[in-house]
C-alpha cells in the first residue's frame, strides 16, 4: 500500500516509515519539520514539507502518490505547554487535521490510523485502565486527542472513512542497534532527559513530584518500546485493509514503572550516579497511567517483545552514545 505518514519525520513517525518500507509498503512523508528531522527519513522516501491544514499541499500528494491509507502522527505533544496555550493545541491537533479528513474523503481514501494517547483518561479511577474508562483529561493535550478520536468516529458515519485510534502509553527507546532514536527539541521525556544528565549535558535530573499516591511517590507510567508500538500500527493497518471498522485500542504492556525506577534503570545502564533534584509536580501530569491492553492483544495477537525497562533504556543509551547531538550528528 501507498501510505501517507503525517509527522513522519518525528520520533515515532520516522520509525514507522522504516518499518513500513521493510514490510513492502511505500511510505510518503508529510512533515512541517517544526519538530521533525529530515535526517530521520531514508533518502528514497518522499518527504513533502508542509502542514495537514493546507489543502493545496495535500491534494497533489493524494493525486500523485495514489494514497491507499494514512497514518496520522502530526501534532503537538507537550502537556505542560498545552496547559499554557490550550488554543494552540486545539487548533493544531483537532481543527487543522479536518482538512486532511476532507481530502481523504474527496480522494476516496477510507483508512486512517490515528496516534492517540493515554492522556485522554486523566487521573484514572482504576488501574489498569480499559478503553471504556471515563475520559477526564487533565491537560488540553489529552483533550485534543480525545476530541479527534470522537471526530473520527463521527466522520466515519458521515464519510465511510474507517479509523483505528491507538492510545499510547509512553513510547520510548530506540532501534536496538542505536542507529535511530529519540531527538526532541526541547526534550521533555524522562528517559532521554535522564540520559542527557548522565552524559553531563545538564547538571541534575529534575524529578517532578514525589508525593503522588504510588508505591514510591513518583509518577507511574506504562512504557512501550518504539519497535513494539510500530508493530501495533502495522497490525492495525492490515486490519483496516481487511475491512475492520472504526475502533479505539490501548497499546501498552500493562505493567507500570515509576519515575524513580526509570532513573535507577538509567543509572544502572550508564554506570553514572547523576544528581537528582526533587521538584514540585508539573501541571497536567496524572499520577498513574497503566493500561489494560487485553483488547488489542486478543484481537490482533500482539505481544510486546522489547518493552522491559532494561531493554528500553539500553537501546536509548546506545542511540545517545552514538549520536550525542541527535540527528545533527547524522548529517
Amino acid at each position: 500500500m501507498n501510505i501517507l505518514v503525517t509527522g513522519g519525520a518525528g520520533y515515532i513517525g520516522s520509525h514507522m516509515v522504516r518499518m513500513l518500507a521493510s514490510r513492502g509498503h511505500t511510505p510518503i512523508v508529510l512533515d512541517s519539520l517544526e519538530y521533525g528531522h529530515k535526517q530521520a527519513i531514508p533518502n528514497d522516501v518522499p518527504l513533502i514539507v508542509g502542514n495537514v491544514k493546507d489543502k493545496e499541499t495535500l491534494e497533489p500528494i493524494f493525486a500523485k502518490h495514489k494514497i491507499d491509507a494514512v497514518i496520522h502522527f502530526a501534532g503537538y505533544l507537550m502537556v505542560e505547554e498545552s496547559v499554557r496555550d490550550p488554543i494552540k493545541y486545539m487548533k493544531n491537533n483537532v481543527i487543522y487535521p479536518v482538512t486532511l479528513l476532507n481530502v481523504m474523503r474527496d480522494y476516496k481514501v477510507g483508512k486512517i490510523i490515528f496516534s492517540s494517547s493515554a492522556a485522554v483518561y486523566g487521573n484514572p479511577e482504576k488501574i489498569p485502565i480499559p478503553e471504556d474508562h471515563p475520559k477526564n483529561p487533565t491537560s488540553p493535550y489529552g483533550l485534543s486527542k480525545w476530541c479527534f478520536e470522537e471526530l473520527l468516529r463521527v466522520f466515519h458515519k458521515d464519510s465511510g472513512v474507517r479509523s483505528i485510534s491507538l492510545r499510547y502509553f509512553n513510547a520510548c527507546g530506540a532501534v536496538l542497534d542505536g542507529s535511530y532514536g529519540e531527538d526532541h527539541k526541547p526534550e521533555t521525556h524522562i528517559i532521554p532527559v535522564a540520559i542527557r544528565t548522565a552524559l553531563g549535558k545538564q547538571k541534575e535530573f529534575l524529578l517532578y513530584g514525589t508525593d503522588y499516591p504510588t508505591r514510591d511517590g513518583s509518577c507511574l507510567r506504562d512504557y512501550i518500546h518504539i519497535e513494539d508500538l510500530c508493530e501495533a500500527h502495522i497490525l492495525g493497518l492490515e486490519a483496516l485493509a481487511r475491512g475492520h471498522q472504526t475502533e479505539v485500542y490501548n497499546v501498552a504492556t500493562g505493567d507500570g514503572t515509576t519515575n524513580k525506577e526509570v532513573v535507577a534503570a538509567v543509572k544502572k545502564a550508564t554506570g553514572v550516579d547523576f544528581p537528582v533534584k526533587e521538584s514540585p509536580r508539573r501541571p497536567g501530569d496524572p499520577h498513574s497511567l497503566v493500561a489494560d491492553p487485553t483488547k488489542f492483544k486478543k484481537e490482533f495477537g500482539w505481544q510486546p517483545k522489547y518493552s522491559d525497562i532494561a531493554t528500553i533504556v539500553s537501546s536509548a543509551w546506545k542511540w545517545h552514545c552514538k549520536y550525542p547531538k541527535g540527528y545533527e550528528d547524522r548529517d
